[in-house]
């Protein structure tokens, strides 16, 4: 569970413009119409479209500034079901999309709905908002994340990729909604960044979450900025054409350099930390490389390559679109996770108890009747 505090941007927008130039004029933004539970409206494109044009900042690049969400109901891997088909027809897009929508409203699908499920430990999602027909979740036709390979999966862990996660002390994979590895809980350092609010998943990449998926993005000539509305981070990537620094200075969202392709901001990140690298991957090999292109007012297509041979047996690249929403965003309160650590902590020892009392008592013998 995370606090999620009201507060505006001005602030934060008063110390980027420190360093960063803000663009003189603001793009509309064009919010979805709310999404309710009978949404069963068409998807398909209209007839007709009007002519669209990127619209550009002062210094002629395309306009990446304002706010959106990664939100999507598009799973990363692709099922088995569509093989190496990449796109899902209007009908099965929609049909995907209210399932969604259904389930997020009515609490199905693991949404944490605390109304429906008494054993649930967390909240119900829609009281406080946070539902992804509450957020601006779009319908996406891909069958899923994963573009590259042409399956659509996440290639094999090689023999030190696995060894690396069987080994691994205890992350979380927010799009997998699971565990990987073993979770040990010693010292607090144990618990990893999210738990202990030292970092929690700003990126790169930018992955669709159940919810505190946005993002607040400000451009000028010298650098982008890229606030998650998860954790609330920064991320400031200069575009002065300088080398990454040395590979022993390590940041917890890497050192990411970006430029442009024609409309495209492509930003290479590596010099990662190992204790926040991706999915667990090797710090010292691990390269993420996204792409940025603004394809109509409301979208830009969001696509990174994850590259780390000592991890996957080939690089593999996701798409992820990016809709425009209404700002200002929801701070993320990292505040309870410090209550975390302590009740975590002593439940460990509490575990550790009852084993060592499990292994002194025979067979058939409950517990409490042991001598």
């Amino acid at each position: 569970m995370r606090n999620r505090i009201w507060f505006s941007l001005s602030a934060l927008v008063v110390v980027m413009t420190a360093v960063l130039w803000v663009p003189t004029f603001v793009v509309a933004q064009t919010q979805s119409s709310a999404i309710t539970k009978s949404a069963e409206t068409d998807i398909k494109e209209p007839a007709t479209k009007k002519a669209w044009t990127v619209p550009r900042t002062p210094d002629g690049r395309p306009d990446l500034h304002g706010y959106w969400t990664s939100l999507s109901f598009t799973p990363m891997d692709r099922p088995a079901k569509y093989g190496n088909r990449e796109f899902l027809t209007d009908k099965e897009t929609q049909d995907l999309f209210n399932a969604g929508v259904q389930g997020s409203f009515d609490g199905a699908a693991g949404t944490g709905d605390a109304e429906n499920d008494p054993t649930s430990a967390d909240y119900d999602f829609k009281t406080y908002g946070l539902s992804p027909w509450q957020n601006g979740v779009r319908p996406n036709h891909r069958t899923s994340l994963v573009v590259d390979p042409p399956d659509g999966r996440i290639p094999p862990l090689t023999p030190a990729g696995e060894a690396r996660r069987k080994a691994a002390r205890g992350y979380f994979v927010a799009e997998e909604g699971n565990w990987q590895g073993v979770v040990h809980a010693d010292v607090a350092k144990d618990l990893g960044v999210g738990v202990t609010c030292v970092a929690m998943h700003g990126g790169p990449p930018i992955i669709p979450g159940g919810y505190n998926s946005g993002l607040f993005i400000v451009q000028s000539p010298g650098y982008v900025a890229i606030q998650t509305e998860y954790g609330s981070e920064v991320r400031l990537i200069p575009l002065d054409g300088n080398p990454h620094p040395s590979a022993n200075i390590r940041q917890w969202h890497g050192d990411g350099r970006g430029h442009w392709e024609g409309d495209t901001l492509v930003v290479e990140s590596t010099n990662f930390r190992p204790e926040n690298a991706y999915r667990n991957a090797n710090a010292d090999t691990l390269k993420i490389t996204e792409y940025f292109t603004r394809i109509d007012a409301e979208t830009i297509e969001y696509k990174f390559t994850v590259d780390d041979p000592s991890t996957w047996t080939k690089p593999w690249t996701a798409i992820v679109p990016l809709s425009t929403v209404q700002g200002p965003l929801w701070e993320y309160a990292c505040s309870e996770s410090n209550n975390d650590a302590i009740q975590i902590l002593a439940g460990a020892r509490l575990a550790e108890k009852a084993a060592a009392e499990k292994a002194k008592t025979p067979a058939g013998v409950p517990i409490s009747q042991a001598k």
